[in-house]
């Protein structure tokens, strides 16, 4: 057994563990605990709450893979990686991208400009994730399981 590819694959699994817990938690807060009355205060401590977690879930994840390493060797392992990434990405867009909105639909004051620009790198961010997911792709051209 390779211990590389173990811990690898044990931080790729904690780190998206991570970010679908926060974006879980962020979602049950906003539609059990959100009101029109304070919801730019809310959204701004659930960024502020889950932000932080689901970026370094993602930074977990990135390490993960970088530990596993054989990049181009291990194809299946490649393109497994990718679509949990880009599944990632979609999640992380769309919950900081749902937040954002309902920001902007409650209406965006000077006290929550720093949410709204959390939220929007964080959206950003799911999106770029999104892209890299896409980019990561078997370039051995082997069709069969290694």
């Amino acid at each position: 057994m390779k211990w590389r590819h173990l811990t690898g694959a044990s931080l790729m699994i904690l780190g998206g563990a991570t970010v679908v817990a926060m974006a879980a938690l962020a979602s049950l807060v906003i539609a059990n605990y959100v009101e029109w009355e304070n919801g730019s205060d809310a959204l701004s401590t659930v960024a502020t709450v889950t932000g932080l977690p689901a970026g370094a879930g993602l930074v977990l994840i990135l390490i993960g893979r970088w530990v596993y390493g054989d990049w181009l060797e291990r194809s299946p392992v490649v393109n497994a990686s990718g679509q949990a990434i880009r599944i990632l990405g979609f999640v992380v867009t769309a919950i900081f991208g749902s937040m954002l909105l309902f920001l902007v639909a409650t209406g965006i004051t000077a006290d929550d400009q720093t949410a709204a620009a959390a939220l929007g790198i964080g959206t950003t961010l799911g999106l770029a994730v999104i892209f890299l997911g896409f980019r990561i792709k078997s370039g051995s051209g082997r069709s069969y399981l290694d």
